[in-house]
């Protein structure tokens, strides 16, 4: 309609009229762009926004698991050290053979640990990461995500130690069913409860255990590097914990005021 009536102003020569068409035409164009623009940020801001609400809530979630991770660590350290000492002295723990038994398998838990990054890779594949509008912020979770992948971090977290195959290859499998069923407990998960359970043996069997263990010329060698892996596992997750708090405030600080109150009301419940 717009372009007839134009049409029908220059044919007149009322080219006063025509140049308030065009300039109508040109207002509504830009009008249209300007909506278009508005609709097209908003749409890229609720984006940004779910995004940061749910890289929020899967750093969260890796705070839950390194703490339940570091938990269950400690534990089996405790066993590690407690196998250790008799490896090396003939110490028993708590004096008892069984409960020195009890150590040397409990020290071959393993607990996998692994980082959320369901969000940040679907970001990355769908090269989205711009919608953050911060590059660092952006090399901080690549970085982040990186030590459980292939590099050097990520190797010395994923435990598979030959100790593990050892001590349960030296153990009666009798012994270990019981320690399966009555020293240990699925919580939820891959948390895993490790329990101070009484002797299915007597005294006597399980000093028999512990001269096979004594035996075996290279398992004292092996809980040591398992023990070393261990505690340097634990300082590396510190420092992941350190990061992911880190990140989760630059990520929470990315979301508008009352999206950040909602979220910590619903967590606080």
């Amino acid at each position: 309609m717009a372009v007839k009536k134009l049409a029908h102003r220059l044919r007149e020569h009322d080219w006063f009229a025509a140049c308030v068409e065009v300039l109508i035409v040109i207002v509504g164009i830009l009008i249209a762009l300007q909506v278009s623009n508005w609709n097209q940020d908003r749409q890229q801001r609720q984006l940004a926004d779910e995004y940061a609400r749910r890289l929020h809530g899967e750093l969260q979630s890796d705070l839950r698991n390194i703490a339940s991770t570091r938990e269950f660590w400690q534990k089996v350290a405790s066993y590690q050290a407690a196998a250790s000492v008799h490896a090396e002295t003939g110490v028993l723990a708590d004096g008892s053979a069984w409960k020195t038994v009890l150590a040397y398998y409990q020290a071959s838990q393993l607990r996998p640990f692994e980082l959320e990054d369901t969000t940040f890779t679907e970001l990355r594949a769908a090269g989205e990461l711009n919608l953050l509008g911060d590059t660092d912020l952006s090399k901080g979770l690549a970085d982040y995500y990186r030590q459980t992948g292939n590099g050097m971090v990520g190797e010395i977290l994923r435990h598979n130690p030959e100790y593990r195959m050892q001590v349960r290859g030296l153990t009666p499998y009798a012994v270990q069913e019981y320690i399966w069923a009555k020293c240990w407990r699925q919580r939820s998960g891959a948390d895993q409860e490790l329990i101070d359970c009484p002797s299915p043996i007597s005294e006597k069997d399980a000093a028999a255990i512990l001269v096979a263990y004594g035996a075996n010329p290279t398992l004292l060698q092996n809980l040591r590097f398992w023990r070393a892996q261990m505690h340097v596992s634990v300082l590396i997750v510190a420092d992941v914990e350190k990061q992911a708090r880190e990140l989760d405030a630059r990520v929470q600080a990315l979301r508008p005021p009352a999206e950040k109150k909602a979220t910590a009301t619903n967590s606080s419940k």
